[in-house]
């Protein structure tokens, strides 16, 4: 009776360990945040013109089926002398749990050792969906020795995607 008693409980403990573990990686992809479609014209009422255009680079060492982004981005001079990174309505991530965008010092970051060994990079904000376009404010002296803007994956470790600037 005793012996039953413990694997009842100890199966329950699992389950619900399991259970949670399974929940937090299914959650972003049952549940995707929904498309932002921010741009800066729309935020500044006017067009402006761009500092910096490129493109997230695709089949790089680091991407695989479950790891990968694509689409453009570009850079604006604010207003206020800040940079707004604006990644285009084009952009599109793998979905992920806790993705961020980071400014790096180095340029052609290709996988996790390229990300990793730049430890002078700069964690910018969290991604506010895997889709569409979105506007990040980065302070002008992060921005003046950026070579490249990447997309991390904070709970794995993982390199999603990087773009040199």
């Amino acid at each position: 009776m005793a012996r039953t008693v413990v694997g009842f409980l100890l199966g329950g403990v699992l389950g619900v360990v399991v259970g949670a573990g399974g929940m937090l990686l299914a959650f972003p992809f049952l549940f995707p945040p929904p498309e932002v479609n921010e741009t800066v014209a729309a935020m500044a009422g006017r067009d402006v013109a761009p500092l910096v255009e490129s493109r997230f680079r695709e089949g790089v060492a680091g991407q695989d089926a479950a790891h990968w982004g694509r689409g453009g981005v570009r850079a604006y001079r604010a207003e206020d002398g800040n940079v707004l990174i604006e990644l285009q309505r084009d952009f599109e991530v793998g979905p992920g749990p806790n993705f961020w965008l980071y400014l790096n010092d180095v340029g052609g970051v290709d996988d996790e050792g390229d990300f990793e060994a730049d430890d002078r990079r700069k964690r910018i904000a969290k991604l506010k969906s895997f889709t569409g376009s979105q506007v990040y404010v980065v302070n002008a002296g992060d921005f003046e020795s950026a070579r490249a803007v990447t997309v991390w994956c904070e709970s794995f470790d993982q390199y999603i995607a990087s773009a040199d600037l």
